[in-house]
């Protein structure tokens, strides 16, 4: 019982890693697009600023997708001990192909790898989604799994507003990630006490 107190207590470091990074992540391309003349989020996609970017700050640009990666990696495996026993391989599996396609997506700018770039983007648009819907269910919560289903139709309707005006860019993302930290906050303050 004693190890297992310590476990917790020790991965507990990682419980808000998952908003950290968000706003990490938010914060620095912020601060990034600001040092770049021609770059404008309203014309291109938080990753299209690499096509903008000297080499320092291209390596100082993948690195906030390395270390947001890993921030959001952290928050897996404390969740993954939080809910051990309720995962089931497709659950864990689904999560973790959603934090690492993110992790990768900054590796492949669109204009430079625009195949790869958009599968990377599909795949985290799709198995993000999946894994909402997955830990709504999980909390056992009916409210809670009320709330996401709603909150995906949101997002899925905005996904489809942004591509049929052509502004896939990074308002939309902004706007999107929006929507993924709400839920985030919600099952971190609610369904991991």
């Amino acid at each position: 019982m004693e190890e297992n107190d310590k476990k917790k207590g020790s991965l507990e470091i990682f419980k808000y890693n998952i908003i950290l990074s968000a706003l990490f992540f938010l914060t620095s391309t912020v601060y990034l697009s600001n040092q770049i003349p021609n770059y404008n989020f309203d014309k291109y996609t938080i990753s299209q600023m690499s096509r903008f970017l000297d080499n320092k700050q291209l390596s100082f640009f993948n690195l906030l997708f390395i270390i947001k990666c890993l921030l959001d990696l952290s928050f897996t495996q404390y969740v993954f001990n939080y809910y051990k026993g309720k995962l089931n391989f497709f659950s864990s599996l689904v999560w973790l192909i959603a934090t690492l396609s993110f992790g990768l997506i900054g590796f492949f700018p669109v204009h430079q790898y625009k195949m790869i770039h958009w599968l990377l983007a599909g795949s985290l648009f799709l198995f993000w989604t999946i894994t909402q819907h997955i830990f709504s269910k999980i909390t056992g919560s009916e409210k809670f799994e009320y709330f996401t289903n709603n909150l995906i139709l949101i997002q899925f309707l905005t996904v489809i507003l942004f591509f049929v005006f052509s502004k896939i860019n990074g308002v939309f993302e902004i706007v999107y990630f929006f929507f993924i930290f709400i839920w985030q906050i919600l099952f971190i303050s609610l369904y991991l006490k």
